[in-house]
């Protein structure tokens, strides 16, 4: 379930990039989200047996639907015109970091002398894979590209932080349907001029494909392969999975989009890797001296 997940999760990249040159950038969200929403809802509703939520949690939902969703979505796809699949799969990989790092900046953790090494060595790999990106050079749209797709990794980690109150109440499937729902209801405004203005009738088949896989696969499959492969292996476990997605994010790129990646950015996305893994390492248990 893990490894079907991220595989899916994976392919997205390319697909989207893929999605945006069939549709406008901001229509592609609204109809993928509102749709997969609507159908989070049903699911919801079946397995659940009803779909409510305390109308005091609303402004923390509201919340990371708007990073979560909103956001997030505003940089994922402006960024997927600027820049490579690729790239957006690499830097997505020190999306766990920025979360720590924030997390700790509210108050909630607090990193020891280890884990800011292993945010230094994100850094670092993050720094390699823009460094090696073409068009890379002040002003170039591969520099915007990046710029944007750290900025989706950004929102995207802090929509974590208004969930971690909601999970001792509901399930990670309630908070995902109301995030997807709400987010994309305060999308909507914003993208109205893209969905009005959009010719749908020029929209190929494979477009339409491109929409259906990132709202039924990506959207509504992963989530509850992935939440209930955590619920059967523990997130230590179901944590390792995730190193994956970013080098099969590339692989998929190089493969469907025949994107050219620079053996610096291959570096660099295993930096980045290799300060998550240190950042997730358990602490040393300290052995008590014999008597």
């Amino acid at each position: 379930m893990l490894l079907a997940a991220i595989t899916l999760w994976a392919l997205n990249y390319s697909v989207v990039k893929f999605g945006v040159t069939q549709l406008n950038p901001l229509a592609f969200p609204v109809i993928r989200f509102g749709l997969g929403g609507l159908a989070l809802l049903a699911i919801l509703r079946l397995r659940e047996g009803s779909i409510g939520v305390r109308r005091a949690d609303l402004p923390l939902l509201a919340l990371t639907g708007f990073l979560g969703i909103t956001l997030s979505q505003v940089f994922f796809v402006f960024a997927l015109t600027k820049t490579g699949a690729s790239d957006m799969a690499l830097l997505g990989a020190s999306g766990p970091v920025a979360t720590a790092l924030l997390a700790t900046a509210v108050g909630i953790e607090r990193l020891g002398r280890r884990h800011w090494l292993a945010l230094a060595v994100a850094l670092a790999g993050t720094l390699l894979i823009v460094a090696g990106t073409p068009g890379a050079g002040f002003g170039g749209s591969g520099l915007l590209g990046d710029g944007l797709a750290l900025g989706n990794v950004l929102v995207s980690s802090a929509s974590a932080i208004p969930i971690l109150p909601l999970l001792r109440r509901y399930s990670p499937l309630r908070i995902l349907t109301y995030e997807m729902l709400i987010g994309t209801a305060i999308l909507v405004p914003v993208a109205l001029p893209e969905l009005a203005s959009q010719d749908y009738a020029a929209v190929s088949t494979a477009g339409w494909a491109s929409l259906a896989y990132a709202a039924v696969f990506a959207g509504i499959a992963t989530n509850l392969l992935y939440f209930t492969g955590i619920g059967r292996v523990g997130p230590s476990r179901a944590a390792v999975f995730q190193y994956l997605q970013s080098f099969l994010g590339v692989g998929f790129a190089v493969l469907l989009l025949r994107e050219e990646v620079s053996v610096i950015q291959l570096v660099g996305g295993g930096v980045v890797v290799g300060g998550v893994m240190l950042s997730r390492m358990p602490r040393p248990h300290r052995r008590s001296r014999m008597p």
